[in-house]
């Protein structure tokens, strides 16, 4: 058999410590002292780093603020060595910290209506909308005698330091029980096993002392569906089984598949493909890579992201758990093994290290710790099976003949959380188990171009998506990414350092990722207004960093208000060049006053559009806390045949002409920026709008979500789950009913009830 190549591991993390942190090498017998004094918290941070005082067993917070702040350190030094960064993180740095630091103080303490006004933010990627009261601990008066045994059970399988008592909220629980956007509950324990075959064997535990489970990745969704509920009338205690050191993969058919455990992240499977497989790229580019977000979850929601050609994520080859009772009542934990590997179809199990799971693990081991392995290949029955939305491409180009009704059926809509096709885990939403899946990879183009268009108007832009872009399933581009003015001019606004920095190091850099969680680290602070810091400087900075786009971009946005940044392959078909030659004949044929195109002249300027659409989401939230505003946003998918922008309207009374409701004018309802960039391709359309304090965007968020779903036939939510905030169809809720017939796993989601068997 052919084998694959030696795969040599190195810590970014252990490399980066060592440089920065001397002391590295000796933290099992050392600890950080955090000492924040006089000087502020920047050089109380410093300190955390460099003073140390004896103890037998480390800090991990410290330990991840030291990492943070050397990534942090690291990164600077690459931005300062940058020719179009230099000058201005040098002017920024002295003048602006400590004007904010001193404004916030000054606004804070001054200000007494600072504590008792609900402004509600947006969470840019993940973090949460707002301040949410809960009960600090969870009860220990109603457990059961098995549920009292519960962690001395676990503690024995996996070990004490992967068993973490939740009953007490701290920083150690709190990244588990918080969302990212929203969602905040209680837990009797937090567990992060690492094996699959653990994972089993805990869940058997688990369902045996009546708890539930709430299976969790990188709790990196922002509809609350990863951590628990605090709305829960359900009395049995909550466990969640987080898979963050499950970040292991292992390659099948000569890397044109991957397996991926349930930790895996797109960012290490970015990562590893370009390392081992230069000319294979895997299904999945997200604005949130950087964040390494789980492939398991993308199936769970059936999340979308950038690529036109290879779809959301979907599969049907996956490694899952079950949970049911026999016909005697009695619970049991079932394995469905759908990988289609060769030699795990007809394994024989002896022993514990024998079962499928521990064999899948065994597997990935091997290749995280860099040995020498024959390749794994799909077996027969596996080559049969999906690994990635096949029929996608041809879905997307069909444009049935329709008139302008309401009952738009599902087809005419390319995507959305609630499609119940495929095998149990796609959008599951965590009412199944999933352990691994097999994804597909996608060759690497031959060679690619990257052209920024911007259009007069809307409909012009929605004619080049059907006319141009989807002719056909074979000329489909890579990607196709729109943004109206008010998104561009956010992005622009409070987004250039993000913008340039996805720039520098790209979407998978580790560096982005420490540089995120240094920002976390910061936003968790014990001091008030911590959580705006970040946003306050990076908005007040933003004034002094260049502009990402080149100079012909900037010109663009001031004459037109709506743009696209469309990446088209060439795949050895002729795809390109019949793709620009539609393109061309449109452009002639719309003239000079309704369409302009820019060429991306090298990867860097390719690169620079990528980064400023992926800015999107972080920079309104910087936007909306350097200008007092309060911030929602939304996800919805379009029919392919519809792509208008949804009417605002609050009251319901008549509206002006351009849609905006009269009542909402005047009493200054209607928002200050009405962001919206979307994937064009599919139809998908994320919205950020800014209102002012005072407004209720609680009302203003579900009118949207009312005129997306009666008055343009849309459906939400479109590719981030539908979690604690959206009820599902119920043809939707009754397939989780069949995959979770008990409801021990997430129960709650999608308007589902919290208890046993779904009782009322």
């Amino acid at each position: 058999m052919l084998q694959i190549r030696r795969i040599r591991a190195i810590s970014f993390k252990a490399r980066l410590a060592g440089l920065i942190n001397p002391y590295h090498h000796h933290r099992h017998n050392q600890r950080s002292a955090i000492l924040i004094g006089a000087n502020g918290c920047c050089g109380g941070h410093l300190r955390a780093c460099i003073s140390t005082a004896p103890s037998t067993k480390p800090d991990p917070n410290t330990k991840a603020s030291c990492d943070n702040f050397g990534s942090l350190v690291s990164l600077a030094a690459t931005l300062l060595s940058s020719s179009f960064l230099r000058t201005s993180v040098i002017a920024v740095t002295s003048l602006v910290i400590g004007f904010q630091l001193g404004t916030l103080y000054q606004n804070n303490s001054h200000n007494p209506d600072h504590h008792t006004q609900q402004h509600v933010l947006p969470s840019g990627l993940p973090r949460t909308c707002c301040d949410e009261s809960t009960a600090n601990t969870s009860s220990k008066d109603n457990l059961t005698k098995d549920q009292v045994e519960l962690k001395t059970k676990l503690v024995r399988l996996l070990g004490r330091e992967h068993v973490i008592d939740a009953q007490t909220e701290s920083t150690q629980t709190l990244p588990y029980l918080k969302g990212a956007r929203l969602g905040k509950g209680r837990a009797l324990l937090i567990l992060t096993p690492q094996n699959l075959q653990d994972v089993v064997d805990a869940v058997k535990i688990i369902v045996d002392a009546d708890c539930v489970i709430v299976p969790q990745g990188q709790n990196t969704g922002l509809t609350g569906g990863s951590v628990p509920s605090e709305q829960t009338d359900d009395s049995r205690p909550v466990v969640i089984l987080s898979f963050r050191d499950l970040n292991r993969m292992f390659p099948l058919d000569m890397g044109k598949r991957m397996v991926c455990l349930a930790g895996a992240g797109l960012a290490s499977l970015h990562q590893f493909l370009k390392k081992e497989f230069p000319d294979r790229e895997p299904h999945s580019v997200l604005g949130s890579t950087f964040l390494n977000p789980t492939t398991a979850a993308g199936v769970a929601f059936g999340s979308g992201g950038t690529q036109l050609r290879k779809g959301p994520a979907y599969t049907d080859r996956s490694l899952y758990l079950t949970i049911s009772a026999t016909k005697w009542g009695e619970r049991q934990v079932k394995i469905v093994n759908t990988l289609g590997i060769q030699g795990l179809e007809k394994l024989v199990e002896r022993r514990r290290s024998d079962s499928i799971p521990s064999v899948v693990d065994r597997w990935s081991r091997w290749v995280q710790g860099g040995y020498e392995r024959l390749m794994q290949y799909s077996s027969r029955e596996g080559e049969s099976l999906w690994a990635h939305d096949v029929t996608y491409g041809e879905r997307l180009c069909s444009f049935p003949d329709r008139d302008s009704s309401n009952d738009e059926s599902l087809s005419d809509i390319s995507r959305f959380n609630a499609d119940t096709k495929g095998s149990f885990p796609n959008r599951s939403e965590g009412k199944v188990i999933i352990l691994a899946t097999v994804h597909d990879t996608f060759p690497v183009p031959e060679k690619t171009k990257t052209f920024w268009i911007s259009f007069d108007s809307l409909d012009t832009a929605l004619a080049f998506r059907r006319q141009v872009c989807l002719h056909n399933p074979q000329d489909l581009p890579i990607s196709l990414e729109y943004m109206d003015k008010d998104a561009f001019d956010v992005i622009n606004q409070a987004g250039r350092l993000l913008s340039n920095t996805i720039c520098l190091v790209g979407t998978a850099s580790p560096i982005l990722r420490q540089l995120w969680n240094f920002k976390l680290w910061v936003e968790a602070l014990p001091f008030d207004g911590a959580t705006l810091w970040v946003d306050r400087f990076l908005f007040a900075a933003n004034h002094f960093i260049p502009a990402p786009l080149p100079s012909t971009i900037m010109r663009l946005a001031n004459h037109f208000d709506h743009h696209a940044a469309l990446t088209v392959g060439e795949f050895g078909g002729g795809e390109l060049d019949r793709l620009i030659q539609r393109m061309q004949d449109f452009a002639n044929k719309a003239g000079q006053e309704k369409m302009k195109i820019h060429e991306c002249k090298g990867p860097r300027e390719s690169q620079s559009l990528l980064a400023f659409r992926f800015a999107a989401a972080p920079a309104f939230r910087t936007y909306c806390v350097g200008n007092r505003l309060q911030g929602i946003s939304v996800d919805y998918a379009l029919p392919k045949s519809r792509g208008q922008v949804p009417p605002l309207s609050l009251t319901g009374n008549s509206t002006t002409s351009d849609g905006d409701d009269v009542d909402d004018k005047e009493n200054n309802n209607l928002p200050v920026k009405r962001m919206r960039y979307s994937h064009f391709g599919c139809n998908v359309v994320h919205e950020d709008l800014a209102y002012l304090p005072g407004c209720d965007v609680q009302k203003a968020k579900y009118a949207l979500k009312h005129a997306v779903e009666t008055g343009m036939g849309g459906r939400l939510p479109s590719e981030h789950g539908h979690g604690r905030e959206y009820v599902a169809p119920p043809v939707t809720q009754a397939r989780w009913k069949q995959m979770d017939p008990l409801n021990v796993c997430n129960p709650g989601i999608g308007g589902l009830s919290y208890k046993p068997e779904y009782r009322e």
